[in-house]
């Protein structure tokens, strides 16, 4: 059976853009061009992923609203949304909502494509049971570099790619590694300080969840972050 994915998207060139990458992918694809068509048809049949714009024509903010109405459904379910270079606050505020990813528009087909792939193998792991071997272990933190799955004292946390991403870069680089490094690390062209301390809020906050002692994640002020434990 195919993964399903909707894409709500306002621009009729650039959806059909998405779509047939998608397609090509072998996904199958629903359409949506606006938020009451688009909830309309979630409302009849859920997909496996969305992708959302998030100004949908005159709806400046129609696609957080398709977002409440996704995460009202289902509390995990995985949204990736499209954002404009240098909305920096849609990016913050779009993962406070619990967007699984974001991508900068132009958005490049290959990197989508990519993060698609990942959030789905990433689902079938956790569905199966199946573990990678290539793992990487520092003290009590693992991360499986395959499916890009990370777990601290054997218990799993629920990172977004772009999280674990940035956790990465921070247990490569034993001294620290700067913010331009991180921004780097995201691999999504501009991106903003604000954007990284935010995730960096978002990761400590999860591992704070399965263990509220963790503090490993420290400050390195005018610098970056660094991982000591």
């Amino acid at each position: 059976m195919k993964y399903v994915i909707a894409i709500v998207e306002d621009d009729a060139s650039q959806r059909q853009h998405y779509a047939d990458a998608l397609r090509d992918a072998d996904y199958e694809v629903v359409e949506y061009a606006d938020r009451p068509s688009a909830i309309e048809g979630l409302k009849k049949s859920m997909p496996d992923l969305a992708i959302l714009d998030i100004i949908l024509g005159n709806e400046v903010g129609g696609g957080f609203e398709v977002c409440r109405f996704l995460k009202e459904e289902d509390s995990q379910f995985p949204i990736i949304f499209l954002t404009s270079r240098g909305d920096e606050l849609d990016k913050i505020y779009g993962l406070q909502l619990g967007a699984w990813d974001y991508q900068t528009k132009p958005v490049s087909l290959e990197y989508l494509i990519t993060r698609v792939h990942s959030l789905f193998k990433i689902k079938s792991a956790t569905a199966t049971g199946n573990h990678s071997v290539s793992k990487l272990q520092i003290g009590d933190i693992t991360l499986d570099e395959v499916s890009m799955t990370v777990e601290w004292k054997k218990i799993p946390v629920n990172l977004t790619p772009t999280e674990y991403d940035i956790l990465h870069a921070i247990l490569d680089s034993p001294s620290g590694v700067s913010i331009e490094n991180l921004v780097k690390a995201t691999r999504q062209g501009v991106v903003e300080d604000n954007t990284i301390n935010t995730h960096i809020l978002h990761i400590r906050k999860k591992l704070k969840q399965v263990d509220p002692d963790f503090s490993c994640i420290k400050t390195k002020y005018g610098f970056g972050y660094c991982w000591v434990c």
